[in-house]
């Protein structure tokens, strides 16, 4: 029988990470070193083994099938292992993924999503000041869906859409995200099926408990927009800045007026809805009103229709926040977006394989832990050459460590310090251009294969089929 062996294990720890550790006074080194990942792992209870795939080799597999393409699968990630164990003098081991999957099972999910929140809060607590609006951390919060296998399993317990026939739909989950303005971290997620009682974007948000420090300044569209939110952040010490819901009814000829469309209100707390309310104790502990402000600004893009948008906020004090401070800050919003399409397209999240509930929510978290490491690196290279991280490219980032990697995990410290140092330079070389009033038609050119699509489960057109 195996037995436990920390020291081993703690060796084998620093091994793994030397890829992603920095080199001397680098920038949010504490970040990826050995003792986070230690400690985690004895939070978790995982009990360490002399195996091919302990705990660290299968989380670090893990994490390389999220970065190394959208197609990775697990005979990509058990290769890799081998690759590396052959290059390392050390014995090779089966190309068989029974006991990499088997490994992957036996990680906990508390272990992998500990490590992405860690990563992603800690980044943006210390994200410098000149990042950050008017010296204030700021938190997007928004929500989407991804796709995952077939399975009955997964049907089970994240169910497909209803307007889908039996057997030609995918089992859907929603997640929502809170993201940072700054690095652009996954700061938390909460997730839920898209169909059932409570599953909707605002359950899952409250669902994340109190997230936010004193200070913060939350981001969010039109559906964060609720009285019952609004003031419980109030009472942390915790500003919002929202779209105003579509049944709000405004008239800026009333209330305190700031400015040309900016004014301050009062707002009446709602009447009693048990459906919208956990217990009327809850309710009843809401303020009776409070004291919100009110922003609307045209939107003028030439060759499109004038728009207007209105913000609610709780930032009232308009000599330190300008109206149009505010709306622009709104307008950052779209960078949650964007960091989304990056998660699901760019890194291949939009459809989970695993087959098993247990199995998808890890993968999740992988992709998340991936997303916040890649992260920490653009910001490394922010740190060190200058441009905002906002500004770089998450795409070009994820190809440069992909590439760097295996090189700086067989180079001598001096030739590791020297690629890490390129591979600062390269991140930080690719920005993304700005293309103010891009209009692309939403089509593609080339053609994919022509298949047709199943309108029947595959078990009964499978039997249609000729001998």
């Amino acid at each position: 029988m195996a037995q436990r062996t920390k020291k081993s294990v703690a060796r084998h720890v620093q091994l793994e990470l030397e890829e992603l550790q920095s080199a001397k006074r680098m920038p949010f080194r504490q970040l990826l070193d050995a003792q986070r990942i230690m400690a985690a792992l004895q939070r978790a209870g995982m009990n360490f083994r002399e195996r091919v795939f302990d705990p660290l080799t299968t989380l670090w597999a893990f994490l390389s099938q999220a970065v190394a393409s959208k197609e990775s699968s697990c005979e990509d990630a058990v290769s890799r292992v081998l690759a590396e164990r052959v290059a390392n003098n050390q014995p090779a081991c089966s190309a068989d993924t029974s006991s990499y999957c088997k490994a992957r099972g036996r990680l906990t999910e508390s272990l992998i999503s500990d490590l992405a929140r860690e990563t992603g809060q800690e980044l943006a607590r210390k994200a410098a000041p000149e990042w950050l609006w008017k010296g204030r951390h700021v938190t997007i919060v928004d929500g989407s869906t991804v796709e995952m296998a077939d399975t009955p399993e997964n049907q089970a317990a994240y169910p497909q859409s209803r307007t889908q026939k039996a057997g030609l739909g995918f089992p859907m989950m929603r997640m929502v995200v809170l993201i940072s303005l700054a690095v652009g971290t996954v700061l938390e997620c909460a997730i839920g099926p898209c169909r059932g009682k409570n599953s909707g974007e605002q359950n899952l948000f409250r669902r994340m408990g109190n997230p936010f420090a004193s200070n913060d300044i939350v981001l969010g569209d039109r559906l964060y927009d609720a009285y019952r939110d609004i003031a419980e952040l109030k009472a942390r010490g915790v500003d919002c800045v929202f779209g105003k819901n579509a049944s709000r009814a405004m008239d800026f000829r009333r209330g305190r007026r700031l400015g040309p469309n900016d004014h301050v209100v009062v707002w009446q707390r709602p009447k009693y809805d048990a459906n919208r309310f956990d217990s009327y104790e809850q309710w009843k502990s809401l303020p009776e009103k409070m004291e919100m402000r009110e922003i609307k600004k045209s939107v003028r893009c030439e060759g499109r229709r004038t728009r207007s948008v209105i913000v609610v906020t709780t930032l009232l004090d308009a000599e330190a926040y300008a109206a149009e401070e505010v709306t622009d800050l709104f307008a950052l919003r779209w960078h949650c977006e964007l960091d989304l399409r990056s998660l699901k397209q760019a890194m291949g999240m939009c459809r989970l394989r695993c087959r098993t509930p247990a199995m998808v929510r890890k993968e999740l978290w992988v992709y998340l832990l991936a997303y916040n490491l890649i992260r920490v690196r653009m910001a490394q290279a922010a740190a060190v050459h200058g441009p905002m991280p906002r500004s770089l490219s998450l795409t070009a980032a994820k190809t440069h460590i992909h590439n760097f990697a295996p090189h700086m995990k067989a180079a001598s410290k001096a030739t590791h310090d020297r690629l890490e140092a390129e591979l600062l330079k390269a991140i930080a070389t690719n920005q993304v251009g700005q293309r103010p009033g891009r209009k692309e038609p939403r089509a593609v050119k080339k053609r994919q294969q022509k298949y047709s699509y199943l309108t029947k489960p595959r078990a009964q057109a499978r039997k249609g089929l000729a001998a």
